[in-house]
């Protein structure tokens, strides 16, 4: 198995995840960066107080009449956020809808390896 490994997160509960034998379970490779992504994508930015940089910039979206905010504007806060993992070399498909309340981001993306990644996030 490569470098690129960390414990695995439940997406849901954002719990850690234990094996069956009660040892934390451990993801490798392209789970690594498909769970990074959805991180990145469901904090706020300034959210996590030792790294200011992380997250999304949901101030720019969040509160706001759906007629004050295009949808363009919202997948460029996505894309940035997104490419804070070096893994993704580039989106080849970003699907988001709004509501004045959440957001949610379907999307697929090419990894600096070549490997394919896709997923949903709701924040």
């Amino acid at each position: 198995m490569g470098e690129n490994m960390t414990l695995l997160i439940d997406p849901e509960t954002r719990d850690l995840v234990f094996d069956e034998n009660g040892s934390f379970q451990k993801i490798y490779e392209t789970d690594t960066t498909v769970q990074n992504v959805r991180h990145v994508l469901a904090t706020w930015k300034n959210e996590f107080f030792a790294d200011s940089e992380h997250g999304t910039d949901y101030e720019r979206v969040m509160g706001k009449n759906q007629n004050e905010i295009e949808i363009e504007e919202i997948k460029e806060i996505l894309r940035e956020a997104i490419f804070q993992e070096p893994k993704v070399s580039r989106i080849d498909e970003l699907n988001v809808s709004y509501d004045g309340r959440s957001v949610s981001a379907e999307l697929s993306a090419t990894l600096v390896g070549g490997e394919q990644i896709s997923l949903e996030v709701k924040a």
